[in-house]
């Protein structure tokens, strides 16, 4: 019995002697408690120890250590002069040609097929794509630059940079260069990209780089005209993007001595010329070389130009 049961019994047995006092007898009756009952915390049988098996003890597996995520691997930036290899590809025109298209044509379009092959080939060598600011800031202050690193440059801001190049790039997480002329970006419409469209490759991580105004040819220019080209148009730039340009692409691949000065003092911190290789150094950043792809190279023919 519990103690809840004792504790009623006694209740009831409380409750029934009162009605017996109230009953008419000749006397009164005195009654009688129940015997208190020791309540101990189990009321249940006791039950005799038996011995206490061990548990059986699994054995636990051999912890092995788990591989970190391997890092992607970056250049260790170079003593001052000394050079990295880092091919800058050389793009204009990306469409299709009549079979009959001039050799100079050629010279200066790759097919859209061709190119979408060309970028899967060069990520499955392992290239990685980069921008100038990377680049700059690569040998400015040891900034992290990826190994296999090369640069896709696109001149003269067609609107096949927007329509071929741009989806191309951004379907495979590549990054492309487009140096746009301002004036060619004022007039847009069906041959050149407009603003809207390079702010929008802007945004998604494209780098817009300068070209002068109208594509002059800057050894001809006076001192006067030659910095207008270079100033007045990465000015505009800057106002249409809201962030510094940082590179140059001279028109015809045309540059002196006195050009270089210029493009300097107009604040570009690299600019390229039209050849040839694809070793880079801090020296050199104002004349960097590339490589041209045209529209008769086969992969085979891309291979050997690259390192």
């Amino acid at each position: 019995m519990n103690h809840k049961s004792v504790v009623f019994s006694f209740f009831v047995s409380i409750m029934f002697a009162a009605a017996a006092g109230c009953a008419p007898t000749p006397e009164q009756v005195t009654p009688t408690l129940p015997p208190i009952v020791q309540v101990t915390a189990e009321s249940s049988p006791t039950v005799q120890p038996t011995a206490t098996l061990a548990p059986t003890v699994t054995p636990l597996p051999t912890a092995t250590a788990t591989p970190a995520p391997t890092a992607t691997p970056f250049i260790t930036p170079p003593a001052a002069g000394q050079a990295i290899v880092a091919p800058i590809l050389m793009y204009h025109h990306l469409k299709y040609l009549e079979p009959n298209a001039s050799e100079a044509l050629q010279t200066w379009t790759v097919a859209p097929d061709q190119f979408a092959a060309q970028l899967d080939y060069l990520q499955q060598k392992g290239f990685h794509t980069i921008t100038f600011k990377q680049l700059v800031e690569f040998f400015d202050n040891g900034a992290p630059l990826p190994t296999n690193p090369i640069l896709l440059t696109f001149d003269d801001g067609w609107i096949d940079g927007y329509t071929v190049a741009f989806p191309e790039l951004t379907k495979r997480g590549m990054v492309g260069n487009f140096f746009v002329p301002t004036q060619y970006a004022d007039a847009g419409g069906e041959l050149f990209m407009n603003w809207d469209q390079i702010r929008e490759m802007d945004r998604a991580g494209m780098e817009i780089d300068g070209h002068t105004i109208d594509h002059a040819d800057l050894n001809k220019a006076n001192l006067d005209v030659l910095r207008r080209q270079l100033r007045a148009s990465k000015q505009q730039m800057e106002q249409e993007l809201g962030h510094p340009v940082y590179a140059l692409s001279y028109p015809f691949g045309a540059f002196n001595a006195g050009v270089v000065a210029e493009t300097e003092a107009a604040g570009y911190r690299a600019a390229v010329i039209l050849c040839c290789g694809y070793e880079l150094n801090s020296d050199i950043l104002l004349t960097l070389p590339r490589i041209r792809i045209s529209y008769n190279d086969p992969l085979s023919e891309i291979e050997k130009k690259l390192p």
